[in-house]
């Protein structure tokens, strides 16, 4: 009986574990997001998308889900979700853009970009080579 719930209990570890390894632990208050990231010195991770827009969710649904390179953005960076409503609610305003969806890599130390933002759709193929090229920084 002992045995059976240590092998569920591992079990359900991990699922849990696989689970966190295929999805983006998203922050939806930049600000917040920000702290997180200076006291953990990891860069953000910044997506800024539009209600209704058909790219935003194609991101959502293909490239943000089950690729290879989730775990390494998990570990390497925290990722930041803001939501363009209308030109009178703006979530972000260093970030403006009326490109949607726009994809920020930004410094913890002073919110300088670390590349220059990528608009529109974005493949899982090129997000790989955006992380191989920011993950192997020195």
């Amino acid at each position: 009986m002992i045995l059976n719930k240590a092998i569920l209990i591992l079990l359900l570890f991990g699922i849990i574990n696989n689970l966190s390894a295929s999805a983006i632990r998203w922050h939806g208050d930049y600000e917040k997001a920000l702290i997180m990231a200076k006291k953990q010195n990891k860069p953000m991770m910044l997506i800024l998308r539009k209600k209704n827009c058909e790219d935003c969710q194609k991101m959502f649904e293909i490239t943000f889900r089950n690729q290879q390179y989730i775990k390494q953005l998990n570990e390497n960076f925290v990722a930041v979700i803001a939501t363009y409503e209308d030109e009178n609610s703006y979530p972000i305003e260093l970030f403006y853009t009326l490109d949607f969806p726009a994809l920020f890599f930004v410094s913890q130390k002073d919110e300088s970009f670390l590349i220059d933002p990528v608009f529109g759709y974005i493949p899982p193929d090129k997000l790989t080579n955006i992380v191989k090229l920011l993950t192997n920084r020195d």
